[in-house]
């Protein structure tokens, strides 16, 4: 399968960038409340709901365009050594949101969701440079983050599912082995 490269700055490929919002949280779960991930549900590529908090939409309202959905990637946007950890969400167990130490971002039509989010945590380590200010106070720089970060990809949509195809065996495996691991550790 033969096919043209290009080679384009993440600015080229995002349809949709947003930061998460400042949450009114709620202690308890209501017909009201949804789920907030913050930079503690992000590690190791994955994003897990054990950290995440609970905003109430009757106290705060939240766009739909910002309601976190299937293969949104995910990045940190603050702290440091925490700015610019990169996932995608595989499963979305419920309504969800990101807090503001978040940013959403969604590919326009010349790459497919899941080949950017899989080009984008290629590039973590230059992504994780992009932090700007004080000890602590860090902040992903967004316009360096499009502007900087070159992503290469197929034009042809079908090989570019091949490659996630691909991908996405070698990170089932990487479960499996994950999940052998803690059971020989127990």
């Amino acid at each position: 399968m033969t096919s043209e490269w290009k080679t384009s700055p993440l600015r080229d490929l995002v349809g949709f960038i947003s930061k998460g919002i400042a949450p009114s949280y709620a202690d308890e779960e209501s017909e009201t409340t949804v789920r907030v991930l913050n930079q503690k549900c992000n590690r190791n590529f994955r994003i897990t709901y054990s950290e995440s908090r609970l905003h109430d939409l009757a106290r705060k309202k939240v766009p739909a365009e910002r309601f976190v959905r299937i293969d949104d990637i995910l990045i940190n946007s603050t702290g440091a050594g925490t700015a610019g950890r990169i996932a995608q969400i595989c499963n979305l167990p419920c309504d969800t949101i990101v807090d503001g130490h978040m940013i959403i971002i969604r590919a326009n039509d010349k790459v497919s969701q899941k080949y950017l989010g899989y080009a984008m945590k290629a590039h973590q380590w230059e992504v994780l440079q992009l932090d700007e200010g004080s000890t602590g106070q860090t902040e992903l720089n967004r316009e360096r983050l499009l502007d900087e970060i070159m992503i290469s990809y197929p034009t042809s949509f079908a090989l570019q599912e091949t490659i996630v195809k691909t991908l996405e065996g070698i990170d089932r495996k990487l479960l499996v082995n994950e999940e052998v691991n803690d059971n020989l550790a127990a």
